[in-house]
This record gives C-alpha cells, sequence and structure tokens, in this order.
C-alpha cells in the first residue's frame, strides 16, 4: 500500500469518526430543548424565529450562562442580548420612557444599597429585589414596549445607532460631569473596583449618571441612551451573581 492510500484511509477514518461521534452525542439537552424553553418569552422567541444569527447568539450564550449559574444567569444573559439588540433600536419616547422607568427603580433600591449594586450588576428576575417590586414591574412594562418597538424598527429597516470608542467615552464624560450632578471621586473608586465596590457610592453614581442623562432634551436622551446600549458589553453573569450572592441581603434568588 502506497504512503497516499494509507493518508487517504486516514482521512477517511476521521472523518467518519467525526461524523459517527456527532451523530451519538448530537446538540445538547439545552440546546434540543432551546425553542422550547424561550417559548416562555414570547418576543424573544418571535425575535429568535426571525433571525437565525441573532437565534444563534442567543443560544449559544444562554447555554453557557445556564450550564454555569441555571436559569437566572440564562435569563440574564438573555436579557443583556435583548437590551443591545432591540433596545438600542427602540424610538424616542420607548427609549426615554425606558430610562425614566431605570430611574425610579434606582431611586426606590437606593435604600437598600445591596439590592441596588445587585440590580445594576445582574439585574433581575422576577420575584427578586422584593423592596422595588411596583417600580421593577413598570420597568418590565418599559423593557418590553422598547423591545417590541425596537424589533418593529429594525425589521422595518431604522439602523442602530453607532458610536466610535471615544464618542462613547465623550458620553460617558458628559454623564458623569452633570448637569444634575457631578460623580465623586468616592463613586469612581466604587465603580473601579466594580464587584468590590461600596454599595452605597455605586448606587448614588447610577442616580447622578441617570439624571444626568435624562436632564438632556427627549431627543438627545434618546440618542445616547441607543449608543450606551448598543455596545457589546461582555458581563460574566454567573460570576457576578455568585459574587453578589455570598453578600447577605442582596436580594437575588441565590438557593
Amino acid at each position: 500500500m502506497t504512503i497516499r492510500s494509507i493518508l487517504l484511509l486516514l482521512a477517511v477514518a476521521v472523518l467518519a469518526g467525526n461524523l459517527m461521534y456527532g451523530h451519538l452525542v448530537g446538540p445538547s439537552a439545552f440546546a434540543r430543548d432551546f425553542d422550547q424553553n424561550i417559548a416562555r418569552f414570547p418576543l424573544a422567541a418571535s425575535i429568535a424565529r426571525s433571525d437565525p444569527k441573532l437565534r444563534d447568539i442567543v443560544l449559544q450564550d444562554t447555554e453557557k450562562a445556564f450550564n454555569g449559574g441555571g436559569w437566572p444567569a440564562a435569563n440574564g444573559a438573555l436579557n443583556m442580548i435583548l437590551a443591545r439588540e432591540m433596545d438600542a433600536y427602540a424610538d424616542d419616547e420607548r427609549i426615554n420612557a425606558l430610562e425614566r422607568a431605570v430611574l425610579a427603580a434606582l431611586l426606590k433600591l437606593a435604600s437598600n444599597p445591596l439590592a441596588c449594586k445587585s440590580y445594576l450588576l445582574a439585574g433581575y428576575e422576577p420575584g427578586e429585589l422584593a423592596d422595588a417590586a411596583p417600580e421593577l414591574k413598570q420597568l418590565s412594562a418599559a423593557t418590553g414596549a422598547a423591545i417590541a418597538n425596537g424589533f418593529e424598527r429594525k425589521a422595518n429597516g431604522v439602523a442602530r445607532a453607532e458610536a466610535t470608542d471615544a464618542e462613547i467615552a465623550a458620553i460617558e464624560t458628559r454623564l458623569n460631569l452633570g448637569p444634575f450632578a457631578a460623580l465623586t471621586r468616592q463613586e469612581f473608586g466604587a465603580e473601579a473596583r466594580y464587584l468590590d465596590g461600596n454599595p452605597e457610592l455605586l448606587c448614588s453614581a447610577a442616580i447622578k449618571r441617570q439624571l444626568n442623562l435624562l436632564a438632556a432634551d427627549s431627543a438627545e436622551a434618546a440618542h445616547i441612551s441607543r449608543i450606551r446600549r448598543s455596545r457589546d458589553c461582555r458581563i460574566d453573569i454567573v460570576e457576578v451573581r455568585a459574587k453578589l450572592c455570598r453578600e447577605p441581603g442582596n436580594g437575588l434568588s441565590c438557593s
């Protein structure tokens, strides 16, 4: 047998092995049940069906989060994707209403800094952060309206706001300085420490930034919001929730 024949046989054997492995192993249980599970979120399911590429992103990111932190982490990953892919297309009315709802939730959670920190870093699931239940209900409604509107506008060819890194940095600098209130050195320090940051300072910094955003006129506030939400912020939701769940009084469902 010639060397060429041996190499050909080896190549066929490797290919056959890979095909057999794929046949035996197949998709994970999470992937097999993905469409059934996402059906619990009708709007997200509709978006996934209409955009195969986005569906793959949602499947990949939520499965990774689920494997590390269960359904709360998977849902957190889904929410981040929807914010980036749908909120960023919403019109001025819906996205400004969403930002006002965020502010209302932050102001309510400020009396419980640990819960406020949890919301800022991990979002929330139904039943979590009970101190702000009415405000979070309104926030959920505003979020759903922004996602639905963003989905429709995107489907109709509306472009998403884009900005360079320099432009984004300029926006963040503007929001840090006013016009309502400037962030303090201590607040910047807390944000720099991220998961280890002081909860009260993290919350006060977020409230100031939100007030500074909403102090702009409607069109400008909406433009800034769309740019900020369109950023691809890679947050390890599993790590974040695990860290927060070690802090008593975090307000999350950690069992």
